[in-house]
């Protein structure tokens, strides 16, 4: 579940201005030769319908300006089925990676799922991991607010497109050791009530509404460097200039796990040292 975190969400300041470095999960961007502002906004890539709703202050915002930005574009035709496609295995097989655990993995998997992992043998452990952290959201309606966003903006017949292709999202999950994948499965499976209290925490902290808490509750959860390098970092660095790019243009809204934005290379401590400002946002 810890591995899962950051793949979820993949979440004082100088003075108590409005350069706050983590004081909301909206952020107005501005100056360093802008006309007009664009906006960043931390998201929960899958929550309950009962804990989250698209404010107001942020639909005006996205319908404010001409573009919005996601991680993957997830309207484009096909992405779910090209994201299932690269995490297969090329050579092997969940079954054979976890040998004579398989079949133990599998019964505690139904159990919690009501199906058989044999159906994602030939996937990495992404895939069957992303199915119990589904089940750790104990409700029976899930929304996930990117899909959100992306309604508003095709219907104002914004633009909508990605920070990064499929192939880039799945090159960050690959770069996990694919021994730490299948121990966070094994582990998630035979813990899963305690992963369930993880999510039900990170929930809870996210709903605070502010970037600070959501990168220090990832750092306690023992996000390990590696981790945070290829998940975070690296991908936080290869956005920026597609950004900047992106607004230079015209005005965007930019949607991303709010554990992207905190932390000393999180997103708005990089366009800060770009020379922009970051002004919070009350939602």
């Amino acid at each position: 579940m810890k591995w899962m975190i950051g793949v979820l969400i993949v979440l004082f300041s100088m003075n108590a201005s409005a350069q706050s470095s983590g004081s909301s999960l909206l952020w107005e961007i501005s100056g360093n030769g802008l006309a007009k502002p664009s906006y960043l906004y931390g998201t929960f890539h899958m929550l309950c319908a009962n804990d989250y709703a698209i404010s107001e202050t942020i639909r005006q915002k996205l319908l404010s300006t001409q573009q919005l930005y996601l991680e993957v574009d997830i309207t484009k035709p096909g992405v779910q089925q090209e994201l299932m496609t690269q995490m297969k295995f090329s050579e092997s097989s969940l079954d054979k990676e976890l040998g004579t655990d398989f079949q133990q993995v599998d019964q505690a998997f139904q159990a919690i799922t009501g199906i058989s992992l044999n159906l994602f043998k030939q996937f990495k452990p992404f895939v069957s991991m992303s199915m119990l952290t589904l089940k750790t959201l104990d409700c029976p309606d899930k929304i996930q607010p990117e899909s959100i966003l992306s309604g508003i903006a095709k219907n104002a017949n914004l633009g909508i497109e990605g920070l990064e292709s499929v192939a880039d999202h799945v090159a960050a999950v690959n770069a996990q050791p694919l021994d730490s994948q299948l121990l966070a499965l094994k582990k998630m499976v035979e813990q899963f009530d305690i992963s369930k209290k993880e999510m039900k925490e990170l929930v809870r902290v996210y709903q605070l509404n502010h970037t600070d808490s959501i990168y220090a509750y990832m750092k306690n959860q023992s996000m390990s460097n590696d981790f945070e390098q290829h998940m975070l970092i690296k991908r936080n660095r290869n956005w920026i200039p597609k950004m900047v790019s992106a607004f230079h243009q015209s005005p965007a809204f930019f949607a991303v796990g709010a554990g992207h934005l905190g932390g000393p290379e999180g997103v708005l401590a990089l366009l800060r040292e770009k020379g922009y400002q970051l002004k919070p946002l009350a939602l």
